[in-house]
């Protein structure tokens, strides 16, 4: 990771270059979610006007290779990031890039806010990754607590 630099994003025409990865990389998961260059963006979009301050990448020069995004929620126990998001390029996976982009996102969150907790959801797909990851950094599947979803036109016909 030696030439990889952790900052703010530079310019918001650097979202497009990572929108454009992130949607076949999704694509062509296990998740099978339906991805698209435009859909990408707006789910970047979505944290650039609402915590711009909170999106970080990993640039190669002036190539931006990796984002990390998160809301910040106020709780009980403090402010709580939540509903982030990570990716890093595919070739460019296995040299540090996550770990430096949740290590800068972690510092300046605890150091602005007093961000006290991490909250993500995330999947197992082939060797439990990337679940095996986020247990390597400390993260534990909660016991009392679970992710639901449901389709809102099929809920809006049973209430």
């Amino acid at each position: 990771m030696s030439d990889i630099k952790v900052e703010r994003l530079k310019n918001i025409k650097d979202l497009e270059m990572i929108a454009q990865e992130y949607a076949q990389y999704y694509t062509n998961s296990i998740l099978q979610e339906k991805w698209t260059k435009e859909s990408a963006l707006e789910l970047f979009h979505y944290f650039y006007k609402s915590y711009n301050d909170l999106i970080f990448v990993a640039y190669d020069d002036h190539y931006p290779v990796g984002i990390i995004a998160s809301a910040l929620k106020p709780w009980w126990d403090g402010f709580h990031l939540e509903d982030g998001e990570i990716f890093v390029s595919d070739k460019y996976r296995g040299m540090g890039i996550a770990k430096a982009l949740f290590k800068t996102l972690f510092e300046y969150a605890y150091e602005k806010y007093n961000a006290t907790i991490f909250e993500a959801h995330t999947y197992e797909g082939e060797n439990r990754y990337p679940y095996c990851w986020y247990e390597k950094l400390g993260c534990h599947k909660e016991k009392e607590l679970f992710i639901i979803n449901g389709n809102i036109k099929e809920m809006m016909e049973k209430l």
